[in-house]
């Protein structure tokens, strides 16, 4: 089976979403993601994973993430019966910073899917009987407000989908051996970056919260989220100085200050180089 793309599954490239049921009575072939980002549910039976050149067993209530560039398959499936959610992963960048705090969401979401693409792991969450129920009554609001096309469809779905993943971040729990901690210990440290981005922060602080080397921190970090804990900082704090250029009528001085930036100077000059627009002249265009 060769390379999958999204489009395969929804037309719409308004809303690159795609949710469905999937029943499998037997082995799916291996299959590559080459532009989408995949959320399994297990809702039923068992089969082997494998994923990229490990194999994995899944029964019901594994939840695991998928990320574009991943080959994967179910072998000896038994009764098989999963929730496919495809969406395209750009969507987590609009997501608003209070999900992103949660430890869990950057473990199950980021953090996982790069360990299972790259080395032996087997994904972490498994939900209990009355979790999986709750989330099981979830998908089938979402499925049928995905099938039914009513009006204000995508809004909707919007914030179920964010309501999913919200609930399975909270869902995710402190594990016990070394490798699922260092999944925990960076995830910890990218949700003390997302809630103190605006505090001075230094990679050596990140290292010691993930208890790790900062070399071996920032390689994991980097490999993950393809970039620099600095510049993900950075990221962050020109997202919120936008925020308040359209938004107070702070001067360019105020806004960096509460951006995280002890030096307008310094910001202005990262900001033309991230938006090749000058604060100023952002402030100015029509939102």
């Amino acid at each position: 089976m060769g390379p999958m793309y999204l489009h395969y599954f929804t037309q719409d490239a308004s809303f690159p979403f795609y949710i469905q049921y999937g029943y499998h009575k037997e082995d799916v072939e291996m299959h590559l993601h080459a532009d989408f980002s995949e959320l399994v549910i297990v809702m039923n039976g068992t089969a082997m994973h494998h994923v990229n050149n490990e194999a994995f067993f899944i029964k019901k209530g594994d939840v695991f993430v998928l990320n574009e560039g991943i080959s994967h398959g179910y072998f000896d499936v038994n009764h098989l019966e999963i929730c496919n959610i495809m969406f395209h992963p750009q969507i987590f960048r609009s997501l608003d910073s209070d999900i992103r705090t949660l430890t869990g969401f950057h473990a199950l979401f980021v953090i996982e899917p790069y360990l299972t693409q790259n080395k032996s792991f087997e994904s972490h969450l498994r939900l209990s009987l009355d979790s999986f129920e709750a989330i099981h009554n979830l998908t089938d609001i979402i499925i049928e407000e995905y099938d039914k096309k009513r009006p204000g469809r995508k809004t909707i779905l919007n914030a179920y989908f964010y309501i999913l993943i919200t609930t399975l971040s909270r869902l995710y729990t402190l594990p016990v051996n070394t490798e699922e901690n260092t999944i925990i210990n960076i995830a910890r440290s990218v949700s003390y970056i997302e809630s103190h981005f605006t505090e001075p922060i230094s990679i050596a602080q990140l290292a010691e919260i993930s208890n790790m080397s900062t070399r071996h921190f920032s390689r994991i970090f980097s490999a993950s989220y393809h970039m620099t804990p600095g510049n993900y900082i950075l990221s962050l704090r020109m997202q919120h100085a936008c925020v308040l250029l359209k938004t107070t009528k702070d001067t360019i001085s105020e806004i960096a200050y509460r951006s995280g930036f002890n030096d307008s100077n310094y910001f202005s000059r990262q900001f033309q180089k991230m938006y090749h627009i000058s604060p100023r002249d952002y402030r100015k265009q029509k939102v």
